[in-house]
């Protein structure tokens, strides 16, 4: 098959197979992520075993969907705001600051209780209130954790393919820090979702 024919070149092959390959990943890692959290809130400190996927629903759909609603209940005022004014202003800037101080407690959210409905401000913002010396040092450390995972991503993006591969199981390495660093956050503040 030619070029002509659609026939992937090295440049398409590049850019198409690391978003599915991530996409993929970060489907079946959701429940992945859920483990790591919640045997490390459980006071285990050994790695976790793969998580089994016997329901398909409530293995890698239910999951990847709490995931989708902690993102979407954080960036929901973002977007929201950034369709109604198009030029990029304060407003926005702060919101997106603010959307990423709500994720990690919205993935520990849902995380913990397996819900979507988890993820709602109305649920995250009172177990905010009642750890938040403790929680503005873990929003620090993501913050690094972060800024970190995207510098080397963007070293390594020079490099055609390896960049890439490197790069993505960086990334898997980072969500995984990032699980073990919110469930021993949750571990020392098991109290914050109490009523």
């Amino acid at each position: 098959m030619s070029e002509a024919e659609g026939a992937p070149t090295h440049g398409n092959l590049t850019s198409i197979q690391p978003v599915n390959s991530r996409k993929n990943a970060y489907n079946a890692n959701g429940s992945y992520y859920f483990d790591i959290v919640n045997s490390t809130a459980g006071g285990r400190n050994e790695a976790c075993d793969w998580p089994d996927f016997r329901d398909f629903w409530s293995d890698l759909v239910g999951p990847w969907l709490c995931m989708l609603s902690a993102l979407v209940c954080s960036f929901a005022p973002l977007l929201v705001v950034g369709f109604f004014l198009v030029p990029a202003g304060i407003i926005q800037v702060a919101l997106l600051v603010i959307g990423f101080a709500h994720l990690p407690m919205a993935l520990l959210s849902v995380a913990v209780f397996r819900s979507m409905r988890a993820a709602l401000w109305s649920n995250t913002i009172p177990a905010i209130r009642r750890c938040l010396p403790q929680y503005g040092v873990l929003l620090v450390i993501f913050g690094l954790l972060t800024i970190a995972n995207f510098v080397v991503s963007k070293v390594l993006s020079i490099i055609p393919v390896a960049g890439w591969l490197v790069s993505f199981f960086l990334g898997m390495y980072a969500l995984m820090v990032s699980a073990r660093l919110i469930g021993l956050f949750y571990r020392d503040n098991s109290g914050i979702f109490d009523v």
